[in-house]
Formats: C-alpha cells, sequence, structure tokens
C-alpha cells in the first residue's frame, strides 16, 4: 500500500483484538479468523444456534447487521 511521503503505508496492527458486542453483551476475541463469517462466528464460537442461515443475498434481511456506537 502506497502513501504520498514514502510510498507505503504501515500495515494493520493484527495484534489487535476484535471487540463487538452481542445481544448486549460484550465479545472480545483475541485471535479472530479473518476468513471466519459472522454467521459462523455466532454459531460455533458463542454458540447462538438460533441464528438463522440466510441466502446472503441480502434480500430477506438475515444478513443485517446492526452497527452503533
Amino acid at each position: 500500500v502506497r502513501s504520498e511521503t514514502d510510498g507505503l503505508l504501515p500495515q494493520s496492527d493484527t495484534n489487535q483484538p476484535l471487540v463487538f458486542f452481542v445481544n448486549g453483551k460484550k465479545v472480545t476475541d483475541d485471535g479472530p479468523d479473518p476468513e471466519c463469517t459472522l454467521l459462523v462466528y455466532l454459531r460455533e464460537k458463542l454458540r447462538l444456534c438460533g441464528t438463522k442461515l440466510g441466502c446472503a443475498e441480502g434480500g430477506c434481511g438475515a444478513c443485517t447487521v446492526m452497527v452503533s456506537k
């Protein structure tokens, strides 16, 4: 990745944990797998097996993620 000054931008810090909230509870993952989808994470890591497996096309809203502060 190039910058205006030296031609290279620093790579993102891969040691930062992933922090998010699910149903009002804070979840921290110190080593998230970049290949893992949100659906797989919710079902396999958090054991939220009621999470609907959608069509992955976005038409029904099952793949919707609400982002807020």
